[in-house]
């Protein structure tokens, strides 16, 4: 009589996600922060004096209550960040200055490299909390998506070795604080359109309504660009959303009311400040060139405005959201996006509001810089050189997943993007349309966004913005095709892919500690951006 077959035994990677979620989380925090520490955490203060130095420099302009002087992000959401934990070190004994009036005279060389050293250090530190705090709440809220914990440790795994984390943990970046805020902001709106199923939405929806307007208004104070995901999150929760059971509505007009008085208090305001950038458009420190069609002045603003709620109502419409449920939901994030938006009043200073006001021709500016040639002689915005530039980009980021027909600056994450398009066209072709479209979709936006940042060229740092969205494709495929991590051959080639980005990720710092760059480049704006302080040494 042969013996019953026992059960299979589970495998490295069930035994690892079975740990609890906290040790997870606190374990690729520290990798990230061991990867950092001994590849580039100790590189002179110079190496990315584009952005590192003019943001120490605002971390102890605001120590001195002094007013901002860098607007081209704007960049203000990270110098309160910046200024805050300057305070916090110094407070602590960490950090020998924390403001521009206490550093040593310019005259003394030794004692002024090693100060910038300590600033550029700490603030180093600072993007490894920053990207450590990123990727674990990015496991987190993709873990409660698909439900699956060896999916959710993996993606946590790609996106904190990706190319765009990895890059923003070694240097100092608005683009960190931007990227995470809008990611976070749209995992939070999916949370909120997705609840488990059997069960009714409910405050918590409200909750993370609320809590992603306001990172959506906080990235948007921190670096303009984040608009463009922004703007996805309707689609995205029209796509992502599913139909919740019906509950009893006694309270639902009641809890609409107050969500809705809340969401005008602090919109009133935020309304304000608001206006007071677009009545500033000819004030712009760097003067703005039109959109063009008379988009300007708040064309396009309200365009904007209409696309989101249009993208509510949508959504309540296919999903059958009962209209109480619909007016909370709509107002939460109308509270949210306000309260983020308010921030700007914390250190008021025109420039911010017009710049976020003003998005778009603010964007406009510095593409203009990198592209004189086909931009300077443009009278708006919108015209056949900035179309021009845009389908250039396309074909870009298309050729560039080829590899073949453009072999140059390869993300690390592009095997997880092929898993992705091959993932959804497995999901279409055995019936699950739905998953592969919603896959898909993700592709797209990331696809997009790196075809716009392309007007401003490439960077590295701009993946943070990207990777997330590759990664989000590629698990929501692999979380409907569990198998594939249950047999022992898929799994294998999937650890190794993944395996691989971990690798991958640092070839370029290591690269970047044998070949220093020449600081002295630097020189001819530092005086420009950073008027207050003594020139360096490299630039005597």
């Amino acid at each position: 009589m042969m013996p019953a077959p026992s059960a299979a035994r589970p495998s490295l990677l069930d035994r690892v996600a079975a740990a609890p979620w906290w040790l997870l989380c606190a374990g690729l925090a520290a990798a990230m922060a061991l990867s950092v520490l001994l590849v580039g955490f100790r590189l002179p203060y110079w190496v990315h004096s584009d952005q590192d130095l003019v943001l120490a420099y605002h971390g102890l302009l605001f120590g001195d209550g002094l007013p901002q002087e860098y607007f081209d992000h704007p960049g203000y959401g990270y110098f309160l960040v910046i200024d805050l934990w300057y305070r916090l070190l110094h407070a602590v004994g960490l950090l020998p200055v924390a403001s521009l009036s206490a550093l040593p005279p310019g005259s003394d060389v030794a004692a002024t490299e090693a100060v910038w050293q300590s600033l550029v250090q700490a603030g180093r530190a600072l993007s490894i909390l920053l990207t450590a705090a990123f990727a674990v709440s990015y496991a987190t809220l993709l873990r409660g998506l698909v439900e699956d914990r060896r999916v959710a440790l993996l993606a946590g795994i790609l996106l904190a070795f990706g190319v765009g984390l990895t890059a923003q943990g070694r240097q100092m970046r608005t683009d960190l604080l931007s990227a995470g805020f809008v990611v976070l902001g749209l995992l939070l709106v999916l949370r909120a359109v997705r609840p488990a199923d059997g069960r009714p939405c409910g405050g918590a929806s409200l909750l993370q309504l609320a809590l992603g307007g306001l990172l959506v208004g906080l990235a948007m104070v921190t670096k303009v660009q984040a608009v463009f995901l922004a703007m996805g999150l309707p689609v995205a929760a029209i796509l992502f959303g599913r139909r919740a059971e019906a509950a009893p509505d006694e309270k639902g007009w009641g809890v609409a009311a107050l969500v809705g008085l809340l969401a005008v208090a602090a919109a009133v305001p935020a309304f304000g400040l608001i206006q007071a950038g677009l009545a500033g458009w000819g004030r712009a420190v760097y003067p703005y060139t039109p959109v063009g069609g008379g988009l300007s002045g708040g064309g396009y603003q309200n365009i904007v405005a209409g696309w989101v709620l249009a993208g509510i109502l949508v959504h309540a419409a296919v999903h059958r959201v009962p209209a109480a449920r619909a007016v909370a939901g709509a107002a939460a994030v109308l509270l949210g996006l306000a309260v983020g938006l308010l921030a700007l009043d914390i250190r008021w200073n025109e420039q911010n509001a017009i710049a976020v006001a003003n998005f778009v021709e603010h964007m406009f500016v510095f593409s203009s810089w990198r592209h004189g040639a086909e931009l300077q002689g443009q009278g708006n915005v919108v015209g056949q050189g900035t179309l021009g530039l845009l389908l250039a980009g396309i074909g870009r980021t298309l050729a560039i997943r080829t590899i073949v027909l453009h072999p140059d600056n390869i993300p690390q994450t592009i095997v997880v993007e092929w898993f992705a398009l091959a993932g959804a066209v497995v999901l279409w072709r055995r019936g699950e349309r739905l998953a592969a479209v919603q896959a898909l979709f993700l592709l797209l936006v990331a696809w997009g966004l790196e075809s716009l940042f392309s007007l401003r060229g490439f960077q590295r740092a701009y993946a943070a913005y990207t990777d997330p969205l590759a990664i989000l494709s590629a698990a929501w495929v692999l979380a409907r095709m569990p198998g594939l991590l249950d047999r022992t051959g898929p799994r294998r080639w999937i650890l190794a892919g993944v395996a691989l980005v971990v690798v991958a990720a640092h070839a370029w710092p290591v690269i970047e500690t044998r070949k220093l760059p020449n600081p002295a480049t630097h020189c001819e704006w530092i005086p420009i951006y950073m008027p207050k302080v003594a020139p360096f040494p490299f630039c005597r």
